[in-house]
């Protein structure tokens, strides 16, 4: 199937990006997220432009529960002058491409906030499903321990609460300072629970009832803050 896209100069071709497919190379020029599922790439061998099927497809106008005085209209790129960043009001990032855009509010919402899959999500560290807040509120984060202002998933059953960022945290990372992958645990494993845990990177002490990198191999650990920055490791 092809399809000429106005973000595009060059006709693109459906196609499914299988998990272990995706170079790093093939984000999506929508959402800014990996390729993964149905896809569009372009044509032209020499270009790497890709956009998920869903981005492909956004509607040219829409409501948010944030802002519903006023239609978002999408932009392909940014609607600001050159060299003035849009920071989208919902998930505080900064965003220059499929931005939905109201002109008399200044209000900004990115393609990964517009999609209707982002506002509930099934995760696996919690039993039941999890809401996006329909506006930014002060927290404590159940995944990485820490308070802030930002985006968030909160389940109202039992008022379990994470960032939105803690809840797309990659299940592995692969840092510079360490030879081996680490994996995301929700919690210490038993055997650590009643010993003194201590991050790898800044030194200080994981508590057990939030979220570690790991590596089970050297019993390296990290807190998920510490794992995802450029820190280096404290000096011993």
């Amino acid at each position: 199937m092809q399809l000429e896209h106005p973000s595009h100069e060059h006709p693109l071709f459906l196609y499914e990006a299988k998990k272990g497919d995706a170079k790093l190379s093939d984000l999506c020029q929508g959402c800014e997220k990996a390729i993964l599922g149905s896809a569009y790439k372009c044509k032209e061998q020499q270009c790497s432009f890709s956009l998920h099927k869903k981005c492909a497809e956004l509607p040219e106008d829409f409501k948010h529960p944030l802002h519903p005085q006023h239609p978002l209209f999408l932009f392909m790129n940014q609607p600001y002058p050159s060299g003035m960043h849009c920071i989208c009001n919902v998930c505080r990032e900064i965003r220059n491409k499929f931005i939905y855009h109201c002109a008399y509010c200044h209000f900004d919402c990115c393609a990964s906030c517009a999609s209707e899959e982002e506002r509930k999500i099934e995760h696996k560290s919690h039993k039941h499903p999890l809401d996006l807040m329909q506006r930014p509120a002060l927290f404590h984060c159940d995944g990485c321990g820490t308070e802030g202002k930002d985006s968030s998933y909160l389940c109202t059953d039992c008022s379990f609460w994470i960032h939105r960022n803690c809840a797309s945290l990659p299940s592995t990372i692969k840092r510079v300072d360490h030879n081996h992958p680490l994996t995301l645990s929700y919690s210490l494993s038993h055997e650590y629970s009643k010993s003194e845990v201590k991050c790898n990177i800044c030194a200080g002490k994981v508590r057990s009832p939030y979220w570690v990198y790991r590596c089970a191999k050297c019993k390296y650990f990290a807190h998920v803050k510490c794992a995802t920055s450029e820190t280096e490791p404290a000096r011993k």
